[in-house]
């Protein structure tokens, strides 16, 4: 079957395009693009969701066993989980950073033409200059949608869609972490409803994914809680879970981490998108830079 023509990222697109692109785009270049993820941000987010999945089914399994009823016990259980715990949250941090960057780094290479034959560790080399960047554009907008958040929900969804599109800005003009943020803003600020739309229709699309393939393992531990629940309501004895969910729920979480870092590229392609069809809808770059290539032909 011929292969499509290869995606023109400065163009105008309506809501619909966007999304059907996005797939295009994906399917035209998933190798590279999903070989540097799984190279570069899976081990982490991997080691991240072990981390945090293992703490969590300890801390379930302390929940329904028959200890619970000593509170100094459950106390000391908890505060030895809290190591692995917060380490493993730092490196879900470090792995969502590294994804970020990656697939932005990507988007970039592609829309220059640096893409071709590019090995993970080409990508990585771009990447590790960026990521200061990348980290305080990352910290800023949290900081500020927390901050909206506390004070309504609705000022939190304007922070996230306003500022919905300063990685890609970065990544196109590297205006660093405010410079991008202000751009976002800008290109932003009178196509909020749409944009706004777009970033909640695409992570809708990425958690749908995602869940879909993680359903039968979250059945299987529904399965086992009511079972135990059901088991020992039955025998009026304490509920407990068996020895090995513990390790269960880290395996799951560590996967439904490897996989949202896998899907993750959805929601990055169609922000770029955006970002490229508010550029071209107000400064016409992409459509000035091939009229000056038919005038040097």
């Amino acid at each position: 079957m011929q292969n499509a023509a290869p995606v023109q990222l400065s163009q105008v697109r309506d809501f619909g395009q966007i999304i059907s692109t996005t797939f295009v785009f994906l399917r035209q270049e998933w190798r590279p693009l999903f070989r540097a993820l799984a190279v570069i941000c899976l081990p982490p987010a991997i080691i991240a969701g072990f981390f945090v999945g293992k703490t969590v089914g300890d801390i379930q399994s302390m929940s329904f066993g028959g200890s619970t009823t000593d509170p100094m016990w459950m106390f000391t259980g908890m505060m030895n989980q809290l190591l692995p715990l917060a380490l493993g949250y730092l490196l879900m941090l470090a792995a969502f950073l590294l994804m970020v960057a990656v697939t932005y780094e990507y988007i970039r290479a592609y829309h220059l033409g640096e893409h071709h034959g590019m090995t993970p560790g080409d990508l990585w080399k771009r990447v590790v200059g960026q990521l200061g960047s990348y980290l305080g554009i990352g910290f800023l907008s949290t900081l500020l949608m927390a901050v909206g958040l506390v004070l309504c929900i609705l000022p939190g969804f304007y922070v996230m869609t306003v500022l919905g599109l300063a990685m890609v800005a970065h990544a196109m003009e590297r205006t660093g972490a405010t410079g991008s943020m202000g751009r976002s803003n800008n290109l932003v600020r009178d196509r909020f409803w749409e944009t706004l739309g777009l970033i909640l229709v695409i992570g809708i699309i990425q958690t749908f994914i995602t869940g879909i393939l993680m359903a039968p393992f979250s059945i299987v531990s529904m399965v086992v809680s009511f079972n135990s629940t059901f088991g020992a309501i039955q025998s009026g004895a304490q509920p407990e879970l068996p020895a090995w969910m513990a390790i269960y729920t880290a395996f799951t979480t560590a996967l439904q981490m490897a996989l949202s870092m896998l899907t993750y590229p959805i929601v990055g392609v169609a922000l770029a998108l955006k970002y490229f069809t508010l550029v071209e809808e107000k400064e016409g770059v992409g459509l000035r830079q091939r009229m000056e290539g038919f005038d040097q032909a």
